[in-house]
């Protein structure tokens, strides 16, 4: 099966399951097994009578034709009936937040200054996304944090939260691994994007066609030697905002080839320099740790 093939499949198959829950009772269903999933994980039947009721709906037949036509999103045994897998998924993804466009957050101040004219940051989620603005659309950035957890998060957790998330992010990315579908991706260096005088990482999936742009200082800072670079320095480079650190403002690298690409990155931190030389792949080919001390 060729990707065509594959997307056309893929489609039709979500197409199938989200007509299944359009109608309130549906929905009604797999929020009473939900909540029985969350009261007892490790047993989490209901009865059919004890859903009947917490769903309630009087006409057997009525709540049998919506029962039915939740099809594999649920599943039947002698204990009663339970979520499926593909059930519970549909609903953590609408628990999320990512499905409701209109929902809107913000602005919150946020820690640092725009890499690019050294403004005032602030959060702000619209649109679908989480941005991080200074108030010129040119300049904002998609961060990769869902509705759901800036709803739930403590606000002294928020800003760790978040910058632990553009982590995995990054990281599932560099791995070639899609966040969204987990997809396989192909990925190299691309010049430009915001500002014409930068480099950041491109990664295209082969499954669900999503364009990962990955800023090169993030895309860097999940490899295992930058990040253990960051820790023996007293950093957690997983929870730090990658967009305060001196060395992954865009544009700070230098083009060391251009047939094929390399470029050098330098990361500087205390009495310590971490060169990086980086492929055109995205891969570093080479690290070197000195001091800067004379």
């Amino acid at each position: 099966m060729d990707r065509a093939d594959a997307d056309t499949t893929t489609l039709a198959d979500a197409t199938a399951v989200f007509e299944r829950v359009t109608h309130p009772t549906r929905v009604a269903v797999l929020r009473a097994l939900a909540d029985a999933h969350a009261d007892a994980p490790t047993d989490p039947w209901l009865a059919y009578t004890d859903l009947k009721d917490a769903v309630d709906v009087r006409d057997n037949g009525n709540f049998n034709y919506h029962l039915d036509a939740l099809d594999d999103l649920v599943v039947k045994a002698d204990a009663g009936y339970r979520l499926s897998r593909v059930g519970m998924e549909l609903l953590t993804t609408a628990a999320s937040g990512v499905l409701d466009t209109d929902w809107t957050w913000g602005p919150r101040d946020a820690p640092g200054t725009c890499p690019f004219c050294d403004a005032d940051l602030q959060f702000h989620y619209t649109d679908g996304k989480l941005q991080l603005t200074c108030g010129t659309p040119e300049h904002a950035m998609a961060l990769s944090a869902p509705p759901s957890l800036l709803q739930t998060t403590p606000e002294s957790d928020l800003v760790d939260n978040v910058a632990f998330l553009g982590y995995q992010w990054s990281e599932s990315t560099r791995q070639g691994v899609c966040a969204d579908c987990h997809g396989h991706l192909t990925g190299e260096l691309e010049h430009g994007g915001l500002q014409p005088d930068h480099h950041h990482y491109r990664a295209d999936c082969q499954r669900c066609g999503y364009q990962h742009g990955v800023p090169l200082g993030l895309h860097l800072l999940t490899h295992p030697t930058v990040t253990h670079f960051h820790h023996d320095h007293d950093i957690d480079a997983r929870t730090t905002p990658w967009w305060t650190l001196d060395w992954t403002t865009p544009g700070t690298e230098s083009v060391i080839e251009t047939d094929p690409l390399r470029l050098q990155v330098d990361v500087e931190l205390d009495d310590e320099r971490l060169t990086l030389t980086i492929d055109d792949d995205g891969t570093i080919a080479s690290t070197t740790r000195t001091t800067t001390t004379d």
